[in-house]
């Protein structure tokens, strides 16, 4: 009979479980989940696909979050995962940050998501030389950074300004961007500046605007009604005459280029009067020191209209034999009155001449005593 050595025999004694379950045996590794996602720098408000796969595959629920920089966790999506432990999501780009699955306890390494912001501008407002134009952006969404423009709020800005001249005028909007957005390349927008030609008999926007751009600066007009009469002509006249332009009645590129920087014409001297300035054609209604009105003249054809400080000793309304209009005399035969022929030249026998449109409103504003001045 053979005999077993007593070590063997020991350890053929023992349950093979047991020796499955010793300290050597293998461990089954702790469960992993992996994410990809693209683009990595997607536009605000646009899809992004996010894959990965869960390790040892099984159908569980997954979970993605986004960490924008500086803030805390926020849920972005959430679904469950296929059989073989894979999943395919898309999600709507809407905070930039570092991305991260969460399957049960196991969460994948950090996927870094850059936005790209949305960024519109252009131009508006009055594209004619002295109009008032706006460059209006907007950025999209307001987070992502801040523009080389005035403004800001809601991610909205403008920039007002005026047209200076005739032409193309062009500005770059930058953008600084925050962390998490990426940069965007500089946008160059242009607005084209007009400078039509109007004369008499024309009619639109561009001649209302004129209108209302003379008044401003307090060009004597009978109405703003976009139309090129004999008032709209007679304001060039006085307008070119101050500014020293050529006398054409008729507004071209150089009368806009002036037009857009123009200001109200100074009286020579305080107090309330009217002035009626020689050589450069013009009258002047002075309220206070400050030109109210100015208006187109012609005075005497051989320089005979006198020189001085006088004041209106008679008032003629209404027409006279001699086809004066609404006369204020102040001087002698010398009287400031309506006319039908206003040249933008020196045309009268002495006297002050305005347009026959003109006349009954400066006649109305002025009393016997009130001061003329000839300069």
């Amino acid at each position: 009979m053979n005999k077993i050595p007593l070590r063997r025999a020991a350890w053929a004694a023992v349950p093979a479980a047991l020796v499955v379950a010793g300290p050597a045996a293998a461990q089954a590794p702790p469960p992993t989940v992996t994410l990809r996602a693209s683009p990595s720098t997607a536009g605000y408000g646009k899809p992004v696909r996010l894959t990965g796969a869960v390790t040892p595959p099984a159908a569980q629920p997954v979970s993605i979050t986004v960490q924008p920089p500086g803030g805390a966790p926020r849920h972005l999506v959430a679904s469950t995962t296929r059989a073989d432990g894979t999943f395919r999501l898309t999600a709507k780009a809407s905070l930039p940050g570092d991305l991260v699955a969460h399957a049960g306890p196991a969460t994948s390494a950090p996927v870094a998501l850059a936005l790209r912001p949305r960024l519109t501008a252009r131009w508006s407002g009055t594209r004619l030389p002295g109009g008032r134009i706006v460059l209006t952006a907007r950025l999209t969404p307001a987070a992502a950074g801040t523009l080389n423009l005035p403004g800001g709020r809601d991610g909205r800005f403008r920039l007002r300004t005026r047209a200076a001249r005739a032409g193309r005028r062009c500005a770059r909007v930058k953008l600084r961007a925050n962390p998490g957005y990426a940069k965007l390349p500089a946008r160059r927008r242009c607005i084209a500046i007009a400078a039509p030609a109007l004369a008499a008999g024309s009619r639109g926007p561009a001649v209302r605007f004129l209108e209302r751009r003379l008044d401003r600066l307090h060009y004597l007009l009978l109405d703003q009604n976009g139309s090129f009469g004999a008032d709209t002509r007679d304001a060039v006249y006085a307008f070119q005459k101050v500014e020293r332009l050529a006398r054409t009645g008729v507004v071209g590129p150089t009368m806009w280029s002036v037009l857009a920087r123009a200001r109200t014409p100074r009286a020579s001297r305080g107090g309330t009067h009217i002035e009626v300035h020689k050589p450069r054609q013009v009258l002047f209604e002075v309220h206070r020191g400050r030109v109210k009105h100015v208006v187109n003249t012609s005075t005497g054809l051989t320089g005979n209209t006198p020189v001085g400080r006088w004041r209106i000793y008679h008032k003629d309304a209404g027409s006279n034999s001699l086809g004066m209009l609404d006369s204020l005399y102040f001087t002698g035969a010398y009287a400031v009155h309506g006319y039908h022929s206003v040249p933008p030249y020196q045309a009268s026998h002495g006297c002050a001449r305005i347009p026959l449109w003109a006349a009954h409103g400066v006649y109305s504003r002025w009393n016997i005593g009130d001061t003329v001045y000839v300069l």
